[in-house]
């Protein structure tokens, strides 16, 4: 049991009054949602995107309420961050070590597969057996489930020699002192990443560029049943990391639960005003709450989103060292979150966690000062671009304020530019000075790492942008433009883009 304190501090953090005060979103205010969409019926590149984000987000349309529903699972079953740090295939034993395995919950769902022999593991239909061990809030229980199904589903003969072979129970595979932890990796990477996860981002995106509530609600089951287990997680009492204890986190280690968690509120914040007539949702979550005995009873939709604000949101603020990560990773985090409860009632509190932050990012010429220019001293800055371009993008002027705040903010995307060298006569700059943590010795760097800035191209030489909806770092190098009056910004963007303007900004919401 938590202690009353910690349950205290959540509810006077949310101080959530009427739970619906804050229907508007945050980041993705009505006139960039109408700018998306005017886009899409304007411009064919744009009409592309959105076609691109409603085809990756079928897979979850074609799902049933309660099938999406189901795709949670609870924390009972041990996770673990790999299924053998340094193993190998128990079938060809070649080695698959680290993260070698594939996983691919739509083409094999509950299923890792060998790169080698391609061999499927488990050998059970753990599937069935996690079925047969639901209790009656729809949660595994390894006491309730059917041990008759642990068993090689292609040799059911229990007197065949391969009867238990690549036999999972959620605890791993066990030959001698070797372990191969297949269903406690898929939960995280299957699962959780590749089926929760992103069918929430996935769902969230098609509805903020088609305006249908259909996508909305969909998102807003599958967030609603994540908030009914999220705080029961914590990784490093629950998990396994390279075979022993694991550190912080909630479903994931505590790098990608900070990253999931933001990713979580964001898609929140796209989809909540959507829902606010949706009495199908009402009727189906309250149906489900009645039948699996949850405390919540999802009477009214002030019930779901309290359910999603207190249980994901209000639970990461007051656990936040379950997110500790990179710098500034988790501030970064925390802000969105505490922004999507209550923006702009808490706009004093934001800024004196922003302030900070950025003076410490801008420290040294406008950086941190961590060695590794095209490693771990890059990736503070890209986080922090990828931070200001979605307030920036959300709330005019914002940007425009940090900068007359920290005027060293006007060297921060800079600098990446003038540590950016060409070598031996070659006027196309190809190297940074690798030192530090950066991955390489003298290896060449072809593109701008101030910002991540999207490289794939289509058969027309256009780039293509994995998350359209996320802020653009074309926008946001041309917003640099503008603030500081330096044409470098803007040459960066073109470079990027093949020393061409076709196509720029790649942003829907321009």
């Amino acid at each position: 049991m938590r202690p009353l304190c910690r349950l205290l501090s959540v509810t006077a953090l949310l101080s959530l009054g009427p739970v619906l005060a804050q229907e508007a979103s945050v980041f993705y205010p009505s006139q960039l949602v109408d700018n998306a969409r005017a886009n899409v019926a304007r411009y064919p590149w744009a009409a592309e995107m959105q076609e691109t984000v409603v085809a990756a987000a079928q897979r979850w349309m074609n799902l049933s309420d309660e099938q999406l529903w189901d795709l949670m699972f609870g924390a009972t079953i041990t996770r673990s961050w790999m299924v053998w740090s340094s193993g190998h295939c128990p079938a060809c034993k070649a080695g698959v070590p680290m993260y070698n395995w594939r996983i691919n919950y739509f083409a094999h769902p509950w299923k890792l597969q060998c790169p080698h022999c391609e061999e499927l593991f488990p050998k059970n239909d753990f599937h069935a057996y996690y079925l047969s061990g639901l209790d009656e809030h729809g949660v595994f229980q390894h006491e309730l489930a059917d041990k008759s199904l642990l068993f090689n589903t292609d040799h059911p003969d229990p007197n065949d020699p391969l009867h238990l072979f690549g036999v999972d129970d959620g605890n791993g595979y066990a030959e001698g002192d070797k372990r191969w932890r297949f269903i406690g990796t898929y939960l995280v990477y299957g699962q959780w990443k590749q089926a929760i996860v992103a069918g929430v981002k996935r769902l969230a995106e098609a509805y903020l560029v088609t305006g249908d509530p259909a996508y909305a609600h969909k998102a807003m089951v599958l967030l609603d049943r994540i908030a009914d287990l999220y705080p029961t997680f914590d990784f490093k009492s629950q998990a396994i990391m390279y075979e022993g204890p694991a550190h912080a986190g909630y479903v994931s280690t505590w790098h990608d639960a900070c990253e999931e968690v933001r990713e979580l509120a964001l898609a929140y914040d796209q989809v909540r005003e959507a829902v606010q007539e949706d009495t199908t949702l009402v009727e189906f979550l309250s149906r489900q709450a009645t039948r699996y005995k949850l405390e919540n009873p999802k009477t009214s939709l002030a019930d779901i989103h309290r359910n999603i604000r207190e249980r994901i949101l209000g639970d990461t603020i007051a656990n936040a060292w379950k997110i500790q990560s990179n710098y500034p990773r988790q501030i970064v985090a925390l802000i969105v979150l505490k922004a999507v409860l209550d923006w702009p009632n808490n706009r004093e509190e934001i800024m004196g966690m922003m302030d900070p932050m950025i003076e410490q990012a801008t420290a040294v010429d406008g950086v941190t000062g961590e060695k590794g220019l095209a490693g771990y001293s890059s990736y503070t800055i890209q986080g922090l671009g990828e931070f200001l371009a979605l307030w920036d993008r959300a709330q005019p002027g914002f940007l425009e304020e940090l900068v007359a705040r920290h005027p060293r903010l006007r060297e921060t995307f800079r600098f990446f530019i003038d540590t950016w060298c060409s070598a031996g006569g070659d006027p196309v700059r190809r190297y940074y000075p690798q030192t530090g943590d950066t991955g390489g010795f003298a290896v060449p760097v072809a593109v701008y790492v101030g910002l991540q800035i999207p490289q794939a191209r289509g058969e027309d030489g256009l780039l293509r942008v994995d998350t359209p909806t996320e802020p653009s770092s074309f926008s946001f190098l041309w917003r640099l433009t503008e603030l500081t009056g330096d044409p470098a910004y803007a040459q960066v963007a073109y470079l990027a883009n093949g020393r061409k303007v076709e196509g720029l900004p790649y942003d829907l919401f321009t």
